[in-house]
């Protein structure tokens, strides 16, 4: 438990999936640094929990994220293998493959083929007959093809945000748990002080990761962040071959009229994660969002299976409230703030981010120290607003 008023080389806010990473870089540098979450470690109130999360290169959103996916596959074996000191540990990166489905105009594929060509990624293309041949619990529409990626992988998300927060703790970073962040300035000195329920906090750094409470703590950027709620569903079907042990792969599938889901291989007794990457309700206050079951959107997850895999019957086993921070462009804001050069925050993950978690989480402390490198260009204010 951190003290009132002492004062720390760098101030985390929020120690989700990119708060995490934040927080151990610092701590590898040898700063003494302080997260502060509203909830706590690996918590399932924002947007970093739901048991997993693609990790791909082939980059249908726009092709200058592939090098940072690169430098996230790599970062993420580094702390898997710091991670995993015995076998009986699970990993927390998995390679499974990604089968991404849709027209050959469609968003996802001709973002596909885009980043493939421009990065040299190895991506394999099969017909709808090739892909019901190899996996034969899909249906997929005459009209689409599917590109597979190999190297595709999933990660499991609370692990990997326990993991991160452990290799801090282990370096010396201290945390605060359910404790709200208020308000925070820097004075004429450059000093930031946060001030919380639990008091008030001073540093000579300040990373701001709030997630879906961005907009409350960086009101005047005008970012024009929105906040969408998502359910995420877990079924069991009667069939085996959706299953991790049967080496079915992640799959994401764009439908003719632009919706997209999304789903993983079922990994354990929850059953086969099956969620919706489009649509979603948008919402004022994350604090205070219905988690209870909504309907609506389980019957349109259920319709689209019924749509897209051969199965007799199916049970609803579980389900989880996330929710996605979308800026205008869908594109995320990773920067120093541009009233302070010892803040710097990154917000707007769009629903994509957790994956480039740890490439993030070193980028925002590489702006405090003054570095900021060609290939983040692209997520800087200036570029976009």
């Amino acid at each position: 438990m951190a003290s009132e008023n002492m004062n720390y080389d760098c101030i985390v806010i929020g120690f989700g999936g990119v708060g995490s990473a934040a927080l151990w870089e610092a701590a590898k540098k040898g700063w003494k640094v302080l997260g502060i979450d509203r909830f706590g470690p690996a918590h399932t109130q924002g947007s970093s929990h739901g048991q997993t999360r693609i990790i791909r290169r082939a980059y249908f959103e726009h092709p200058s994220y592939v090098p940072l996916t690169h430098r996230a596959f790599d970062l993420w074996e580094e702390l898997n293998k710091r991670h995993r000191t015995s076998p009986s540990i699970k990993e927390l990166i998995t390679q499974v493959g990604l089968l991404q489905i849709g027209s050959s105009d469609s968003e996802v594929i001709r973002g596909i083929q885009k980043s493939a060509d421009i990065h040299g990624l190895s991506i394999e293309t099969f017909t709808p007959e090739e892909i019901q041949r190899r996996l034969p619990i899909f249906k997929i529409p005459e009209n689409h093809i599917g590109l597979f990626e190999p190297d595709a992988a999933f990660l499991r998300v609370e692990l990997c945000v326990a993991a991160m927060i452990n290799q801090a703790v282990k370096q010396g970073a201290e945390i605060v748990s359910d404790t709200a962040v208020t308000e925070w300035q820097v004075d004429d000195s450059g000093q930031c002080s946060v001030e919380t329920e639990a008091g008030t906090f001073t540093g000579k750094r300040l990373i701001i990761v709030a997630g879906s409470w961005a907009n409350s703590l960086l009101p005047k950027l005008d970012l024009g962040l929105k906040v969408l709620q998502k359910q995420q569903h877990w079924f069991q079907l009667d069939r085996v071959d959706h299953k991790l042990v049967n080496d079915f792969p992640c799959f994401l599938l764009e439908q003719d009229n632009g919706d997209c889901f999304y789903g993983f291989p079922e990994i354990d007794y929850l059953g086969m994660k099956v969620c919706e990457h489009s649509g979603g309700k948008l919402i004022r206050d994350p604090a205070e969002i219905d988690r209870s079951l909504n309907q609506e959107e389980l019957a349109r997850t259920e319709q689209f299976m019924k749509q897209h895999f051969h199965f007799g019957r199916s049970r609803l086993v579980h389900h989880s409230t996330c929710m996605y921070t979308v800026s205008p462009d869908g594109h995320f804001f990773v920067d120093q703030h541009p009233s302070f050069e010892n803040v710097a925050f990154a917000a707007g993950l769009s629903g994509h981010g957790f994956k480039f978690a740890p490439v993030l989480g070193k980028h925002l402390v590489d702006l405090l120290e003054g570095t900021c490198e060609p290939e983040f260009k692209f997520l800087k204010i200036a570029e976009r607003l």
